[in-house]
């Protein structure tokens, strides 16, 4: 399954931090919540995916500005971060969650 491939963090807004998802054996796209903020990690595109879900608070979304880089820079200087906001994903970033 491809979603072997990414690795996937959660906007804890308390914490002001992503934390770690397990992704086990569902698509990612089972796994996003309206609610929240997530950042996808593909390796293989050397991409950072902030998904901004449709009832995300202004605070997350800048909490998840301030983080992103962070995430990246665990993973490759060289990853490009791209924003992409519930409803107005592109047809790539739906066969990465599993939509397509």
């Amino acid at each position: 399954m491809l979603e072997k491939q990414f690795l996937l963090f959660k906007i804890e807004e308390e914490k002001e931090d992503f934390v770690a998802i397990e992704i086990e054996d569902s698509p990612i796209h089972a796994l996003l919540d309206s609610n929240y903020i997530y950042i996808i990690v593909v390796p293989i595109n050397k991409e950072i995916l902030i998904w901004h879900g449709s009832n995300a608070t202004i605070r997350m979304k800048f909490i998840a500005t301030q983080k992103a880089p962070q995430i990246r820079d665990n993973y490759g200087i060289d990853f490009k971060i791209l924003a992409v906001d519930e409803g107005d994903e592109s047809s790539k970033f739906k066969e990465i969650v599993g939509l397509e």
